[in-house]
């Protein structure tokens, strides 16, 4: 059992539709789950742990798929991100740094290859707030040397990590670092009928969200993407493994 999960539907909702449209969900080699965790380290920790716990069946391994602010100048929307490291702000909550599980990673580069997708290796940084300013951008990297920032990798992981199950989160850059996000993003992501009511109320801030929703899809393509590529690459590692071992059990 394979846990795939995300913050928001979003973030998901592609990789379903193409599962669904392949008649894929329940014939990759392998059963697949879809959580959806919830915005924020709080929220994601808790749920993920009881996924985890609660689930009928226990998961081998949780993917999470997801967006994330890039804090390191040049890098660009919808570029592949895997982190070496899910660190966590310190400022918010002292914890250590959290490694993705090694064999996941290594499906991840290869199913990343296979796609012909480049990928960006760096740590990610977990806080409890979008970063929207320049200067908060700058001011994590500097403290953390991290080259992007998101709101669950750290408390995902760990809450993985202490059910004793492999984990791994592969992020795309949303927002790049040198472009600042409007204040009021946090409460249109909780609510589409606060999206409606931007728009109809407030029209000057139309091209801003719609530059987000363009970057948005483009972040869903990649994802898409490279989730069924890990799923095909995920089945091959399985079918491998299970024939290896029927091979020693001959021998």
């Amino acid at each position: 059992m394979l846990y795939i999960v995300a913050a928001m539907e979003d973030e998901l909702l592609g990789l379903q539709r193409e599962l669904d449209a392949l008649g894929a969900s329940q014939g990759v080699g392998f059963p697949l789950e879809f959580h959806l965790v919830g915005v924020g380290p709080r929220n994601s920790g808790q749920i993920m742990a009881s996924a985890i716990v609660n689930g009928r069946r226990r998961p081998q391994g949780v993917l999470m798929l997801g967006v994330a602010g890039a804090v390191e100048p040049g890098r660009e929307t919808g570029e592949l991100v895997l982190s070496g490291n899910y660190v966590r702000d310190s400022a918010v909550e002292p914890a250590e740094p959290i490694s993705p599980d090694q064999t996941l990673l290594e499906v991840a580069e290869a199913a990343a290859a296979e796609a012909r997708m480049p990928v960006y290796r760096s740590d990610s940084l977990t806080v409890d707030h979008l970063v929207t300013e320049g200067w908060e951008r700058q001011q994590h990297r500097e403290n953390y040397r991290v080259g992007t920032v998101n709101m669950e990798d750290h408390a995902v992981a760990a809450a993985a990590q202490a059910e004793g199950v492999p984990f791994l989160s592969v992020r795309v850059i949303l927002d790049t670092a040198e472009q600042p996000l409007p204040g009021y993003l946090p409460k249109l992501y909780r609510s589409r009928n606060a999206l409606v009511g931007e728009v109809l109320l407030r029209p000057w801030r139309i091209p801003t969200l719609r530059r987000l929703k363009s970057q948005m899809e483009l972040c869903q393509s990649v994802l898409t993407r490279f989730g069924l590529s890990f799923i095909q690459k995920e089945a091959e590692r399985r079918r491998s493994a299970r024939e290896a071992e029927a091979a020693d059990a001959i021998y």
